[in-house]
């Protein structure tokens, strides 16, 4: 399994969690951190933040899991309005490749709705959905 800060926070919603699971994504914010006053400048990072609606195999509730993605390069989305409708989300370890400063690749597999590189992944939250699924 790739390494993901607080992780524990997803195996305390399902032991058998799976981004299989991940169903919609229903928030993207795309953000720069500065480490300088420059707007284009190496030192500074760009992040994608990504609320994902999670749904437990054999579970009628949806969770919001919120994460961050450091280091985000490369990154395409198709969105054609509404939830993004997501397959099968993969998040691969490709430190193995040795690329500078990229150590997973985070995509959907199937539809190709999403797919970027990224340094580290961080799960921030996860609560219960008031959302449903008709």
């Amino acid at each position: 399994m790739v390494s993901i800060k607080n992780f524990h926070l997803l195996n305390s919603l399902s032991p058998h969690f799976s981004f299989l699971d991940m169903k919609y994504i229903i928030e993207i914010r795309y953000f720069i951190e500065y480490n300088n006053r420059f707007l284009f400048n190496e030192e500074n990072n760009t992040n994608v933040h990504i609320t994902f609606l999670f749904q437990p195999d054999g579970n009628n509730k949806f969770y919001e899991v919120s994460m961050n993605f450091y280091g985000v390069e490369n990154f395409e989305l198709f969105a054609n309005g509404g939830a993004i409708q997501l397959s099968i989300l993969e998040i691969i370890d490709i430190r193995d490749r040795s690329w500078e400063n990229i150590k997973f690749q985070v995509r959907d597999r199937e539809n190709e709705d999403i797919d970027f590189y990224c340094n580290s992944i961080e799960v921030l939250d996860v609560q219960e959905s008031q959302i449903i699924d008709n």
